[in-house]
């Protein structure tokens, strides 16, 4: 008897071990199949947004793939892509929150922090980490938050950031190096879009003046006036030619000549609004294409910008020069209905503000 209650102890220990093993061995496999269910899913997100990122050259597409990438690989409520130049200014900014997030930033706080020494941050409540300056106003609050930088070539342009993560109070170490896998891949990403757009600006601008070039004057009036045709829109167009230029480099030199278009390049877009279009038509000629400006405000433009250069006075060399413009005015439909005669016409009324004594704006006339 007693032999087989020994036995039976045994025999129920001997089953009690192999079904803490059974359990053991199956929750095991369990998180294995988690862990490679995971592995997959993150797999299969970067390769989604690497081949998104080699499909497209469109910074803003870019910016906002990757934005959206990292919130669905981290599960993370919020998530944010800024990107910082070598001066430290924010030059892009995106944010899961809308269009610019709906608040700006500056480079601050835990944004400098992982930006200047290059190394990620993870925190379960960013109110505790000492360099912490307060969010901006209207900023949703947030807790837990994971930044890391993105580097090139073993420097940074810029950070990325998630927040609040799903279904957990902090972020992982593990999220922490697959947010910068995901910033490896996005430096280079940035890095195409930036050489793009660096090749599309050499083709598209004057070298010396930084202005636009002739190529691009003439392709973006035509597709203003397209525009302007479908909307019932005006255009206006202003030809613009510095006074007595040859005799000015005659007096102070060519590369005096050169700064002075420079001044004067700089002095137009000081005077005009961002969606018009100022372009180095070639020599001393500059013009300006005004999308939705009828001909009286035109020559209100034409004016500004011909008093602002008379009242300058350019210091070259230790010598004081003073330079003055001609500006001719012309307005689709008005006097023209393509880009050829606009051009003609704004053109004709420079001539006429030259030879009635210079340093005037005049209008196409008849």
């Amino acid at each position: 008897m007693e032999l087989t209650v020994i036995a039976l102890t045994s025999l129920l220990i001997i089953v009690l071990i192999l079904l803490f093993l059974f359990i053991k061995k199956e929750r095991m496999y369990k998180n294995m199949v988690k862990g490679y269910l995971r592995t997959i899913r993150e797999l299969n997100i970067l390769n989604e947004l690497s081949a998104h990122l080699h499909t497209t050259m469109d910074r803003e597409v870019v910016l906002e793939s990757i934005m959206d990438r990292v919130k669905d690989l981290l599960r993370a409520e919020k998530s944010a892509i800024i990107i910082i130049d070598s001066h430290e200014r924010i030059t892009d900014f995106y944010s899961s929150l809308g269009p610019t997030g709906n608040c700006k930033t500056e480079v601050r706080g835990v944004i400098k922090k992982v930006f200047k020494e290059l190394t990620p941050l993870r925190t379960e409540n960013i109110k505790e980490v000492p360099d912490f300056q307060g969010f901006p106003d209207k900023h949703p609050d947030i807790r837990s938050l994971l930044i890391v930088p993105i580097m090139l070539r073993r420097e940074a342009i810029g950070v990325l950031a998630v927040s609040d993560k799903k279904g957990s109070r902090s972020f992982s170490s593990e999220d922490e190096d697959l947010l910068l896998t995901l910033a490896f891949h996005s430096a280079f990403a940035i890095e195409k879009v930036n050489l793009h757009e660096g090749i599309v600006k050499m083709a598209s601008t004057d070298g010396l003046t930084g202005l636009n070039n002739h190529r691009a004057f003439q392709e973006r009036l035509e597709e203003e006036l397209e525009r302007a045709r479908r909307f019932g829109n005006k255009v206006s167009l202003l030809m613009i030619d510095i006074d007595l230029f040859k005799e000015f480099n005659d007096a102070y030199g060519h590369v005096s000549g050169d700064e002075a278009l420079k001044r004067i390049s700089c002095t137009l877009v000081e005077n005009i609004r961002t969606v018009d279009f100022a372009a180095r038509y070639g020599g001393e000629e500059f013009a300006i294409i005004l999308p939705e400006i009828p001909l009286e405000g035109a020559m209100v433009v034409a004016e500004r910008i011909r008093e602002s250069v008379e009242n300058q006075t350019l210091r070259l060399d230790g010598k004081e020069a003073k330079i003055t413009l001609s500006i001719g005015v012309a307005c689709f439909p008005d006097h023209a209905l393509n880009r050829k005669d606009l051009i003609d016409r704004a053109d004709k009324a420079l001539y006429l503000a030259k030879g009635s004594g210079r340093n005037k704006v005049c209008a196409y006339v008849e």
